[in-house]
């Protein structure tokens, strides 16, 4: 099983913004809620994604939208599922709806390459 963070208000703010890391990390996280379906469908294909990059540097999460509602609307996500992507801090990049696992892969490998 992959290294996968659950994600609150708090424990999402010292994910993105830890100063004692040198580097900050390439965050990918998953918005998704428990009564969604297409989440559901999708969490296996994030699970995946993380256990692919498992030995990068790259930190994944999952934050529940109904436990955390205030998080999604702060980054502009405005369905589930969404998977999120933060460099530096920032928000880099958004994947809504359901992707398949080749397709984030792609698009990981993008902005390792390209950023």
């Amino acid at each position: 099983m992959p290294n996968i963070l659950l994600l609150d208000s708090e424990s999402f703010s010292r994910t993105l913004y830890n100063p004692q890391e040198q580097d900050s990390p390439v965050v990918v996280v998953y918005f998704s809620a428990s009564w969604c379906i297409p989440c559901k469908k999708m969490k296996p294909v994030f699970e995946q994604l993380a256990n692919h990059f498992e030995k990068s540097a790259v930190k994944f999460g999952m934050v529940d939208i109904a436990q955390s509602p205030i998080l999604a609307p702060k980054y502009g996500i405005k369905s589930v599922p969404t998977i999120a992507i933060f460099k530096e801090s920032r928000l880099i990049k958004v994947i809504a709806g359901e992707v398949s696992f080749t397709q984030a892969v792609e698009t990981l490998n993008q902005i390792f390459c390209v950023n």
